[in-house]
């Protein structure tokens, strides 16, 4: 009865929360194109402080009603079975020339004899986008960003870890609460929807760092 009761409950915030960004999404999309429309009949109005402030007011709001979005929809899955060695790689050719142009370095480590895995390819792909995000803002020319793939006992175990300038304690201990950000236009909402992803694929995910010396990420998988 419990369980019932905690569904429902859930159901029907995830219902509100879908409804309110659905509301939300259509008139910001109306202030960004009537500002846009200013821009463009009135030039000078871009070297406008205000006017600035407006865009990067709307450009936020838009950004935390798509994380709203993904936070509302982070325990629906869509599992098949993903190739390991495939799903990763194709995470890190995508991402090799921006690492580049910002002279940091990614390499992709796999020690582990399992091929595939049960999951979500699109919300685990997400998982990553947002971790390599996180690092990439975490770190300076010259750091690097590895990202690995072993298993033990039945689970397949994924870390992200750079060498950046880390995390202190206090902060670690909210890192995965939502809107809690320590970073200029963040939305709080990245690294719950991360935790959610696993989650919701019966895993977990831990967070190891040191200021000055860097950060790992660690998620645990279950392998059927």
């Amino acid at each position: 009865m419990t369980s019932v009761l905690h569904e429902t409950t859930r159901f029907k915030s995830q219902l509100t929360l879908s409804t309110i960004s659905h509301e939300l999404r259509n008139p910001l999309t109306l202030i960004h194109s009537t500002l846009q429309l200013l821009g463009s009949h009135h030039p000078d109005i871009k070297m406008d402080p205000l006017w600035r402030q407006l865009n990067q007011d709307v450009e936020y709001m838009t950004e935390l009603l798509s994380e709203l979005s993904a936070l509302n929809q982070s325990q629906q899955l869509q599992k098949s079975e993903i190739p390991i060695r495939q799903f990763l790689t194709d995470i890190v050719t995508s991402y090799l020339p921006l690492f580049h142009t910002q002279k940091k370095s990614l390499s992709l480590n796999i020690q582990t004899p399992v091929q595939t895995f049960s999951g979500d390819t699109l919300k685990l792909k997400e998982v990553f986008i947002n971790l390599l995000k996180n690092a990439l803002e975490a770190t300076e020319e010259g750091d690097a960003i590895i990202i690995e793939a072993k298993s033990k006992w039945n689970r397949i175990i994924f870390t992200v870890s750079d060498s950046g300038q880390g995390i202190d304690e206090e902060k670690r201990s909210t890192i995965f609460d939502p809107f809690v950000t320590y970073k200029t236009g963040g939305t709080g909402l990245g690294l719950t929807i991360v935790r959610n992803i696993i989650k919701a694929h019966g895993g977990s995910i831990r967070v190891y760092s040191k200021p000055g010396i860097g950060t790992k990420f660690i998620m645990i998988l279950p392998v059927p």
